[in-house]
């Protein structure tokens, strides 16, 4: 039976709180029955049917961004990752240095020195692009469907062949370096000639030009491929458990990346080369079957990824730009080996500083590369990205990290040189005058400046132009740092050298 319905509103209250009499009676009563329509009881519906909307569009953002509000959230986060990626690059600097001043293998090799800087950069390129693309997916809720484990066993496939593919184009590119620099390998091998005599008991050669260069690519390929398998298994674990426990994988496995690529590259290098170096002085048999078998496995590695259509459009498309990338590095390669035949402790300080650089470069970059994606807008355009005061003086999320990323180089170079130097001690201490870390506090935050913005430009450019940023920008800041990073360091070497004589040289 229906109930009967409450006369309106508007006819019970006006009377009371209306004037008697009065001209304008008809308008006053309009306007108290409007005010009153507006205090009138809605329904359930009407009331919260556009806050559960909303709620609802929250939440399905919080899900597939998933990425901390505040500041304060951010650097927490990024604080122990980016702890654990500068102490893989002092161990990586302290340990390149060691090799440079003791190790025979230098000298006679000067390919060594050129090649580091393109292979530390191809593993951390590949390893950080993974960990974006995972971090992506992981943003997507891909990691909540099935078959998520697969997915990453071709994905790390793929890796595979792009590592073998760049690793040796790196190889020839640096066996190019060398030979058309004729003083590198003159002075290297003269030194070499000169402190060093052939042992009876091991009955080893000198290596010519070519066997060198093929021992020391089958030294890389085994680097990489080793390295591919470590990389790739630990850092998907990162990213599953910080997507797990609600935290941004963005923030967390770009420095761990990056760093402990550099570590293993440096460690794995040297391990491979002391391991093959006597069975290739006397064949270069070895060698060559390595380089033959690695070229052989990059069609069974591609197949294995095949299926996955991401990861074959990925392959694709990032070639061309790890080859680059490592074009780029292999000239912050020559850089460092004619800074290391000069200034013995510059190799310690090269790693330390492209490498933090580069992190904060990747993690920048992966966090706006997963906004684009993500959202399909920007929050800044060309005009307020293109000059960078502008840019950094924005009130906009993503410079608000960019800002954070640059206030927080310099105390974390700062502190990790510190613990550079004083590990040092044990073995023979680094630069010790207190002129050479001043001009390194300078050299950090111009460089930090630069990759920054760098960092925001490249990833806004490229997808401005549909390319994904996930496959292509970390290459390509990765190497930008490296460049910048080994050109700042032997400019400020070179300047503290000849106006105060204040840094260690090679008689």
């Amino acid at each position: 039976m229906l109930e009967p319905q409450p006369p309106p509103l508007e006819e019970q209250p006006t009377q009371t709180y209306s004037p008697t009499t009065s001209s304008d009676e008809g308008v006053e009563t309009a306007v108290e029955q409007r005010s009153s329509r507006d205090d009138e009881p809605r329904s359930i519906l009407e009331i919260y049917t556009p806050k559960i909307l909303t709620s609802m569009e929250t939440v399905a953002d919080e899900e597939a961004e998933n990425v901390p509000d505040t500041m304060l959230q951010i650097f927490l986060q990024s604080l122990f990752p980016f702890f654990i990626g500068g102490c893989g690059s002092i161990g990586a600097g302290l340990l390149l240095t060691y090799a440079n001043k003791e190790l025979s293998l230098i000298k006679e090799i000067p390919e060594f020195l050129v090649l580091m800087p393109p292979l530390q950069g191809l593993r951390g390129n590949l390893d950080m692009t993974f960990s974006s693309r995972m971090s992506t997916l992981a943003h997507k809720g891909a990691f909540a469907e099935e078959g998520i484990l697969m997915r990453v066993r071709r994905n790390a496939a793929v890796s595979e062949a792009l590592s073998i593919v760049v690793c040796l184009v790196a190889n020839l590119i640096s066996l190019f370096i060398v030979h058309i620099t004729p003083d590198l390998r003159d002075s290297q091998s003269n030194e070499f000639a000169n402190s060093t005599t052939v042992s009876n008991d091991t009955d080893t050669r000198d290596l010519s030009n070519i066997e060198s260069s093929m021992f020391l690519t089958a030294s890389s390929i085994l680097s990489v491929a080793l390295n591919c398998a470590i990389c790739t298994t630990f850092l998907f674990t990162i990213v599953y458990y910080a997507w797990k426990h609600d935290y941004n994988p963005d923030n967390i496995v770009a420095p761990l990346g990056a760093s402990i690529s550099d570590m293993l590259t440096i460690g794995s290098m040297l391990f491979f080369c002391y391991l093959l170096r006597p069975y290739a002085g006397f064949s270069s048999a070895l060698p060559n079957i390595i380089i033959s078998i690695s070229i052989c496995s990059i069609p069974v590695w591609i197949m294995l990824g095949w299926k996955d259509e991401m990861a074959v459009t990925t392959a694709k498309q990032q070639c061309l730009t790890l080859v680059f990338a490592s074009i780029v590095s292999c000239l912050a390669g020559l850089i460092q080996s004619e800074g290391a035949m000069t200034y013995p402790n510059y190799p310690a300080y090269q790693t330390l500083i492209s490498g933090l650089a580069g992190n904060r470069g990747a993690v920048l970059a992966s966090r706006i590369s997963s906004y684009l994606e993500i959202h399909q807008e920007s929050e800044l355009g060309w005009k307020q990205r293109a000059i960078p005061f502008i840019y950094y003086r924005s009130d906009c999320s993503e410079a608000q990290t960019a800002r954070l990323l640059l206030f927080t180089a310099l105390p974390f170079q700062m502190f990790f040189v510190g613990i550079s130097t004083a590990l040092s001690f044990v073995y023979e201490p680094v630069e010790l005058d207190w002129k050479f870390f001043l001009g390194y506090a300078l050299v950090v935050l111009v460089q930090s400046f630069t990759i920054l913005y760098l960092a925001q430009l490249i990833v806004f450019t490229l997808w401005k132009f549909g390319l994904d940023p996930d496959n292509h920008a970390i290459p390509l800041l990765t190497s930008a740092a490296d460049v910048c990073g080994c050109g700042l360091l032997i400019c400020l070497f070179l300047v503290l050298d000849k106006a105060f004589g204040c840094v260690k040289r090679i008689e």
